[in-house]
């Protein structure tokens, strides 16, 4: 699509958008997620008190890749593990991809952006393959000027780590952070964004989303993308 020039008044050329929860309605089983990833990491000998069904993939990750890394396997034990993980992880996020549809206003803020010059990009803890089957089943590719999603193989680590925004700003080609403003629905998506040192705007629209923006100290949070669209003159 055609980059049109900044409108007057708009004081940021790109924003990173989340994709789940944030421009699409999710149709993920994230409890599914958890429990297999369980279930994986026990059967691999994972303390299995240090993990709890209630916390994130991205945490359980992490902590089973130090647990791993500590108990001097090979790298090529260590990078078997991992690509499994994500090969069922990718398998379980499109099983319901047909259902997937835009957030409410997704397209009209999308457009809105597009309309004033602004850039966007989108920042995810998803596959490549979910990322562009969820944007093409809800309506949105045709706004999307770069996408960041999880992919071992890309070198970029995903999002809580900076590098993921900055491989993004990367895509844009927008080199002053101070053009940037990064929007999403839970806690990694703020740590992402302040650690690259980005504006932030948490949108809420459950309470388990408000709460863990609250909890990780987000200052600014909206509870749909109208709210945020008005913050931002959109």
């Amino acid at each position: 699509m055609e980059q049109m020039p900044l409108a007057p008044g708009v004081d940021y050329k790109a924003v990173f958008f989340d994709l789940d929860g944030t421009l699409v309605v999710s149709t993920i089983d994230f409890i599914k997620f958890r429990r297999k990833l369980l279930d994986y990491i026990r059967g691999k000998g994972a303390d299995m008190s240090r993990y709890s069904i209630e916390e994130t993939t991205v945490s359980m990750i992490s902590r089973f890749t130090e647990e791993i890394e500590g108990k001097e396997l090979d790298n090529d034990t260590i990078e078997r593990y991992l690509d499994e993980i994500e090969g069922f992880l990718n398998k379980i996020e499109l099983e319901r991809i047909d259902d997937t549809r835009p957030a409410d206003s997704a397209e009209r803020i999308l457009r809105s952006l597009r309309d004033n010059g602004v850039k966007i990009g989108i920042l995810t803890r998803g596959s490549p393959a979910y990322a562009e089957l969820a944007l093409e089943k809800a309506g949105l590719t045709e706004y999307i000027d770069a996408l960041i999603a999880r992919d071992r193989k890309s070198g970029i680590a995903p999002k809580p780590d900076p590098e993921s925004a900055k491989a993004l700003a990367r895509k844009l080609d927008v080199k002053n952070k101070k053009d940037i403003i990064m929007v999403g629905d839970f806690s990694i998506d703020y740590y992402c964004a302040k650690d690259y040192g980005i504006r932030f705007y948490g949108i809420a629209p459950e309470s388990e989303s408000r709460k863990s923006l609250v909890e990780c100290g987000c200052a600014d949070i909206s509870k749909n993308l109208d709210e945020f669209g008005k913050k931002i003159g959109i």
